[in-house]
């Protein structure tokens, strides 16, 4: 009864970090050094080792500075972007007046 209880917390503490981590474009994993796949290695055997590591594994993966880094280079290339299709619209109105 412990152990299903222990995969259940561990199955959705993965769906959790699977989500999250998505939401980081391979882009930025790559240029920031950050190893995608390990993360989710260490999850997949966190979950594996009887489930409540893997609670244990999105705390850590919540809380470490590797996510801390990669949701602010995310939000550079956000902004980036924002202000390149702002110029591209300052731009094209000019253009028309």
């Amino acid at each position: 009864m412990a152990l299903e209880a222990a995969y259940g917390l561990g199955i959705a503490a993965v769906i959790w970090f699977a989500i999250d981590s998505a939401r980081i474009p391979p882009m930025i994993w790559y240029w920031s050094g950050f190893s995608r796949l390990g993360w989710w290695g260490a999850m997949l055997f966190c979950l594996a080792a009887a489930g409540l590591p893997a609670v244990i594994a999105a705390f850590v993966w919540r809380f470490s500075a590797a996510r801390k880094v990669l949701r602010l280079e995310l939000n550079d290339v956000r902004a980036e972007g924002r202000a390149a299709r702002e110029a591209r619209i300052g731009r094209s109105s000019e253009s028309v007046a």
